[in-house]
């Protein structure tokens, strides 16, 4: 894992007391959100379109049970071209 991500991991820690909720935001560009809805599937989440339809807003909690959990989704997020990650 890198540093920034080992970084983030331990201030998760720090800051939550395991099982929490833990709530994403990731903008993502229109012709990407099937990847996304792909790689959350089963999990509950909302969706917002842009004004213009280029991009979707999609929100995210689940109940994790450690830091782990919440760096896995990042890393997988951040494999989709154009995502950003709130």
């Amino acid at each position: 894992m890198e540093k920034s991500m080992e970084q983030f991991k331990t201030t998760l820690d720090e800051h939550h007391d395991w099982p929490c909720d833990y709530t994403f935001k990731f903008i993502v560009p229109a012709k990407a959100l099937a990847e996304l809805k792909s790689m959350l599937e089963g999990i509950p989440h909302s969706e917002k379109d842009s004004k213009t339809g280029k991009y979707t807003s999609v929100s995210v909690t689940i109940c994790a049970s450690c830091s782990d959990e919440i760096v896995t989704i990042y890393q997988k997020a951040a494999t989709i071209e154009g995502l950003i990650s709130l």
